[in-house]
């Protein structure tokens, strides 16, 4: 699946993100696992192309690289991660990491990211604005 692209618009998430992005246990394992220390947060990408909506349909049923909560609490869960490149605005791509929640009842068409940086600062974008994430592998 490598060099497979996923094009969506960017949308606002619930806020979640930054409070799981600065865990201890998630930080040190994206920087061990991914090799990204994550910026605060998540850009959440709305996967609404045709052509992109198959390609992470099957992404999804692929292993990734596995994220392991060693909590227990109700709003604890695994995760796996893809590694890819963000493309948006006029920014050089940047090198990120999808995460998908291994929860029930995730939206099935919502692609959480992380990055080193803040994304929609770096690359001058905002809600509705087209993001491509190109798998690295």
């Amino acid at each position: 699946m490598k060099g497979e692209t996923l094009t969506g618009r960017l949308a606002t998430g619930i806020g979640m993100g930054t409070t799981f992005t600065q865990l201890d246990w998630a930080k040190r394992q994206f920087i061990e696992r991914v090799g990204i220390d994550p910026y605060p947060g998540t850009i959440n990408v709305i996967v609404d192309d045709p052509e992109s909506i198959p390609v992470w349909v099957r992404l999804k049923q692929t292993d990734g690289i596995h994220m392991d909560n060693p909590n227990d609490g109700p709003h604890d869960c695994d995760a796996k991660c893809w590694l890819v490149s963000i493309g948006a605005g006029d920014a050089a791509p940047i090198d990120g990491a999808i995460v998908y929640p291994l929860v029930d009842g995730y939206p099935p068409a919502q692609i959480e990211v992380i990055a080193p940086m803040g994304v929609r600062d770096a690359a001058g974008i905002e809600d509705g604005d087209s993001v491509t994430l190109v798998l690295r592998g």
